[in-house]
């Protein structure tokens, strides 16, 4: 198996919503926010209902209520869509949910409501400690406990300040002891026995606008046109590389022509500014790795001039908005598939035929200038221009009395090197040595072994 084809087998299945978002109906509300219509959702206050508050923008937008709208809005958060930032914090009833919650202070000692606060008179006569208006009886003060007329302060009585006192138990103490009452369902619990709930507001993240704007419109068409091409297609593919390193690319799309399997790397590039050469090098290098020479860059808004030199170099398709709208444009019709058939090969006239059944202009004897400036004379030159990329095959033909080594084979291989053709068909007839079956399954060639042609 080539490394091609254990990388389309270790590729995963897409996420739903081309990895964007969990839940289909956000993308109405983002492309409200896109358009400008919501910027900044804000909760409003309602203690009728469950949550306490709600999101009328939201719920008024997707026809959602209380939990669902705040479960979109947190999942538009964890995907960096929209900002959050705090707004409020509630306290919710453990055995009724409300947060309809009164505080309630009370005794610390006896845990008795029934507390006051002001200032408190010591008398030191009888000891009897009390709240000032305890004391005052017409004008005066007088001990509540032993009726003695307290004069001067100092020799007679002393204050303690303002502080609280228990009316049932008499306990003097500086903080209340808190505990928050339901107003639904009236239980009293303690401050460590009720739930916090943090509430927030949200905000539109501008920096993700290319992002989104690519998402929601472009890349659902570019994925249904690879479709359309008879590609299958793996959003944020997990490929494993030659090197033992996994790989992840943004799209995957494979077709197997029957002839040869053609895997495409498409890699995706989004910022304000231009793309610069490191990102297009991180990408060629994953593809390197992968064993992937089909390439396509999706950049948004354009490439550096560097960048642009280095992808040409690397035959690196690039596609910027104004390239993938033209491609988009001269899509197939919707409905229309590639009608595949099966493979069969028994002679060079059948091999035509089917490449030509499948799209591919054919050439026999197709002289083609190399790198190096030689001109080279290929046997079959198959090339399939789809619009987004374009494959070329290059079939090598070799008969003989005898299976051929590893000389004809290697011939073969640098001319399609030179040529920069990377998808590569050998017919060996009647086949080949061993030594040059393992060569040209090193360098990713097909070969179809037939007795007589």
């Amino acid at each position: 198996m080539t490394e091609v084809n254990k990388a389309v087998e270790a590729a995963k299945d897409p996420p739903v919503v081309s990895g964007m978002v969990d839940n289909e109906i956000a993308i109405k509300l983002i492309a409200e926010m896109l358009a400008g219509r919501i910027t900044n959702i804000k909760p409003q206050y309602d203690f009728t209902t469950e949550l306490g508050f709600t999101y009328p923008a939201v719920e008024q937008t997707l026809k959602v209520k209380g939990k669902e709208a705040a479960a979109i809005m947190e999942s538009l958060a964890a995907k960096g869509i929209v900002n959050k930032s705090f707004f409020d914090r509630f306290l919710r009833c453990r055995r009724c949910q409300s947060v309809n919650l009164r505080p309630s202070t009370h005794c610390p000692k006896c845990s008795s409501g029934h507390i006051v606060r002001g200032r408190i008179l010591e008398h030191f006569a009888c000891k009897y400690v009390g709240v000032e208006d305890e004391f005052t009886a017409k004008g005066r003060y007088v001990c509540p406990r032993c009726k003695m007329e307290l004069r001067t302060i100092g020799a007679d009585y002393r204050s303690q300040g303002v502080l609280y006192k228990c009316r049932d138990c008499s306990e003097i103490f500086n903080v209340p002891f808190l505990k928050w009452r339901c107003l639904k369902c009236s239980s009293l619990a303690n401050e460590d026995e009720v739930d916090e709930v943090v509430i927030y507001a949200y905000s539109f993240d501008e920096s993700k606008r290319n992002w989104l704007e690519f998402e929601l419109q472009p890349k659902v068409r570019f994925v249904e046109l690879l479709r359309q091409h008879g590609y299958k297609v793996t959003e944020n593919a997990r490929v494993k590389g030659r090197s033992g390193a996994e790989h992840c690319m943004d799209i995957l799309a494979t077709r197997d022509d029957g002839v040869v399997t053609h895997t495409v790397a498409i890699g995706i590039e989004i910022a304000r500014d231009r793309i610069g050469l490191d990102r297009v090098l991180d990408f060629d290098v994953k593809a390197y790795d992968s064993g992937i020479h089909d390439k396509i860059l999706l950049i948004i808004p354009e490439l550096g001039e560097e960048a642009r030199k280095f992808a040409s170099y690397q035959r690196i398709k690039v596609l910027e908005p104004k390239d993938l709208e033209l491609v988009l444009i001269g899509s197939p019709q919707p409905g229309r598939e590639i009608v595949k058939e099966p493979f069969e090969f028994k002679s060079k006239s059948q091999l035509i035929q089917y490449l030509e059944k499948q799209g591919y202009i054919v050439k026999e004897h197709a002289e083609v200038k190399g790198r190096s400036g030689a001109a080279h004379n290929i046997d079959i030159l198959a090339t399939n221009d789809e619009g987004i990329i374009t494959h070329r095959i290059a079939i090598g033909i070799e008969v003989d009395e005898k299976p051929m080594g590893l000389d004809r084979v290697f011939d073969f291989d640098d001319k399609a090197y030179d040529t920069g053709i990377m998808d590569k068909v050998f017919i060996a007839v009647p086949g080949l040595t061993r030594e040059a079956m393992q060569f040209a399954k090193r360098q990713g060639i097909r070969v179809l072994a037939v007795s007589k042609l």
